[in-house]
């Protein structure tokens, strides 16, 4: 699991695996971090892994966009 802190802009990234994924309770989670924050407005951003492979997707999602423009 990696947390990037971004609180100054209002959010805070966490990036999951798949074996974080089935670890962890994400609303736990972000219960956990936010009590952390206290009164200032945050958000909770997750990251999460796919089960597919990760060159074609990306291929297929530029390609869409290119298509789009």
């Amino acid at each position: 699991m990696e947390v990037i802190d971004n609180r100054e802009q209002g959010f805070i990234e966490v990036w999951l695996t798949n074996e974080e994924q089935a670890q962890y309770d994400r609303g736990e989670l972000t219960r956990q971090l936010l009590s952390e924050v206290g009164d200032k407005k945050c958000r909770v951003a997750f990251f999460l892994s796919g089960s597919e492979a990760l060159l074609p997707n990306t291929e297929r999602l530029l390609l869409a966009n290119l298509r789009t423009e």
